[in-house]
């Protein structure tokens, strides 16, 4: 069903200790007013970087996936209503795009979205990041869990650190419900729905919104394919895959994360699955109706969840030429880097219809590891940065970091013998000063510059 409109009455709830001491979690009637709060009251994180007397709150379903499309749409699925949403952003919702690529260096952002919403940081749930096209600005929808009750918050910000709220239920919006989602009786593990899988993924592409995930009956992995601007039009194929792992074909587990390009002329689906099988499907085979072969041209690894399938371009260092790669970001194991080419190669070949050989054999098509760890949400930042959402496995923070496409690591994450204070680097690393001196500023060390 499509609906237009606008969404949700805002809840408006005291921020830092005046909620934690005046307010309560607002009942269902309480959740079409408001809660007045004092025009005075101040929030102060140790950084001085939350400037917001109040914290708007949605009075409406949790946002899990995000993804930008045309023109400020930010689309939204919400697993709760079982709906897709377009929002349409205001020029106040948006900053101004930077004169140059401009890392992000943001290192206590837990901590401070904690204080924001006057919670501890572990009530704080993070579902997706997408970062503007234009404004490169981070956009993060969070759950907030306050008392027995969890309320969704969708935070803008930008590389200075500075935290806004978007209140979605001011915004123009438009809405698909979708239909025939997750069986909400079936329950993983006890505790994991199956209904919290309807949505596992967004990708926007010509002109059209890819939505991943979970349906009943008894093809449950679906790709739906949604005109935008939304109609009650909407295609439904169903996927199936040969799973190395498992050594079989599977029809039950949805996609997790997916990319799309352009492959050998034809735009393709580039989509990863649990334990990890990476598949390649032709857009133009999703057909409402068909049921659909994903061919399979890489085995990644058991015992991992893929987070993001992200499409890179960067220049060559070396050659200055403009390289296409895939970027694939894992929960359990390093990212892997797949060259277009090699890609495109693997797409054209028949594709793996056998099983790997032993646990932790990897097949298919060629990649590079990279030591993205500790990585909750990603995503393209611009032509110099890929942005990283992760958790500080020292330190237990979260943190909102810029990494450089190439590289796909901190430095600064490390102490090695480059650290030491009577280091000198040999005549054949000067690349590798070079790029050390220019990383060291962008992760907040320019005081560490060797020259």
């Amino acid at each position: 069903m499509l609906k237009n409109n606008r969404v949700w009455v805002p809840l408006v709830v005291a921020a830092g200790a005046l909620f934690a001491t005046n307010c309560s979690p607002a009942s269902n009637s309480e959740k079409a007013g408001s809660v007045e709060i004092a025009e005075d009251e101040q929030v102060e994180s140790a950084d001085e970087t939350i400037t917001e007397i109040g914290v708007k709150l949605a009075a409406g379903p949790e946002l899990s996936e995000l993804e930008f499309g045309p023109d400020s749409t930010l689309f939204a699925a919400s697993n709760e209503t079982e709906s897709v949403y377009a929002f349409q952003l205001r020029d106040s919702d948006i900053g101004k795009s930077p004169d140059q690529p401009t890392p992000f260096n943001f290192e206590t952002l837990g901590t401070d979205l904690s204080q924001l919403f006057g919670v501890q940081p572990l009530d704080i749930t993070y579902n997706d990041l997408v970062v503007h096209p234009i404004s490169t600005e981070a956009y993060l929808s969070v759950a907030v869990r306050m008392g027995s009750e969890d309320f969704p918050a969708l935070v803008r910000i930008d590389q200075t650190g500075a935290l806004s709220l978007v209140n979605t239920g001011e915004l123009d919006y438009e809405m698909i419900e979708l239909s025939d989602p997750a069986n909400e009786d079936i329950v993983f593990w006890r505790d994991i729905p199956a209904a919290s899988l309807t949505v596992t993924d967004l990708e926007f592409s010509d002109g059209k919104l890819l939505v991943a995930g979970l349906s009943t009956g008894e093809f449950a992995s679906t790709l739906r394919a949604i005109d935008f601007p939304f109609n009650d039009d909407v295609s439904s194929s169903s996927i199936e895959i040969f799973h190395t792992a498992h050594n079989q074909n599977e029809t039950r587990a949805p996609i997790r994360a997916m990319t799309t390009a352009t492959v050998n002329g034809e735009r393709t689906l580039i989509a990863a699955y649990t334990c990890t099988p990476l598949v390649t499907i032709p857009t133009q085979s999703l057909q409402d109706g068909e049921h659909v072969f994903g061919k399979t041209i890489a085995e990644l690894g058991y015992g991992n969840v893929p987070i993001e399938v992200l499409s890179i371009s960067t220049i060559n260092m070396q050659t200055q030429q403009p390289q296409e790669f895939v970027l694939v970001i894992n929960r359990e194991m390093s990212a892997n880097l797949i060259r277009m080419e090699d890609l495109a190669a693997a797409a054209a070949a028949p594709g793996i219809t056998t099983a790997f050989k032993g646990l932790g054999d990897t097949m298919g098509v060629e990649n590079t590891r990279h030591p993205l760890s500790g990585v909750i949400q990603a995503d393209v930042q611009d032509a110099q940065f890929i942005l990283i959402l992760k958790r500080n496995i020292d330190s237990g923070e979260v943190e909102l970091v810029s990494q450089m496409k190439g590289s796909y690591f901190r430095l600064s994450d490390f102490v090695s013998e480059y650290n030491f204070p009577d280091y000198e680097y040999a005549e054949e690393q000067a690349m590798t000063q070079m790029f050390h001196n220019m990383v060291k500023p962008m992760e907040g060390y320019p005081d560490l510059v060797r020259n």
